[in-house]
């Protein structure tokens, strides 16, 4: 699990306090031991290479199964920081996979919405609004003022920026799906399952 420190909790922490859910009440007193499963691999996808150090990379070399739902959902970020993490982390992502030699499946996690203009989102990929290579290289190469001058000039004919970069995101599995076994996965909204409320009737 690719996580990262936050809020004064060590990765280690951060596992222990999902673990801890109510959520996983039923699997913890099911099989208790499976949880020995989950090793914290500290990490940022926003980074380059994720941040992964190269001991932890060694460590995933006979990862076979990626699930790639870290994103920033908010819809507020700077285009700046809605790129690093949303589509160049993808392309991270994509580069990491392409060293592992028992790959067998990448889920990547878009939205519904990353193409908002249209009213009926088809099983296809849409054709991409600006080229993710050079969005990236913008975003690297330009200083934050000039990112906040730039994105409405930019990013004017969607909503925000969220749903900009995961529509980008999504161009980088395209172009990739001829080289790793890919699934684009577009839900509609993830919400949180950690109370459940039964109404009978």
């Amino acid at each position: 699990v690719l996580i990262r420190p936050k809020k004064g909790n060590s990765i280690e922490q951060r596992i222990k306090n999902m673990i801890d859910l109510p959520l996983f009440e039923p699997l913890k007193n099911r099989h208790p031991e499976i949880f020995k499963k989950l090793i914290p691999i500290a990490g940022d996808v926003a980074e380059l290479k994720m941040g992964i150090s190269e001991k932890d990379i060694e460590r995933m070399k006979n990862v076979s199964l990626i699930f790639h739902s870290a994103a920033s959902v908010r819809f507020d970020d700077s285009l700046k920081y809605a790129v690093f993490m949303n589509t160049r982390g993808t392309r991270e992502i994509m580069e990491f996979a392409r060293g592992l030699k028992n790959i067998k499946a990448i889920m990547h996690v878009s939205t519904t919405y990353s193409h908002p203009e249209l009213k009926t989102v088809g099983e296809v990929i849409h054709e991409p609004y600006v080229d993710w290579r050079k969005t990236i290289e913008i975003s690297e190469k330009c200083d934050d003022d000039s990112m906040r001058v730039l994105t409405p000039l930019y990013t004017n004919f969607m909503p925000n920026t969220y749903t900009f970069t995961k529509a980008l995101a999504e161009q980088i599995v395209d172009d990739t799906k001829d080289e790793l076994p890919l699934v684009l996965f577009r839900p509609s909204i993830v919400i949180s399952s950690m109370k459940v409320i039964f109404y009978c009737y």
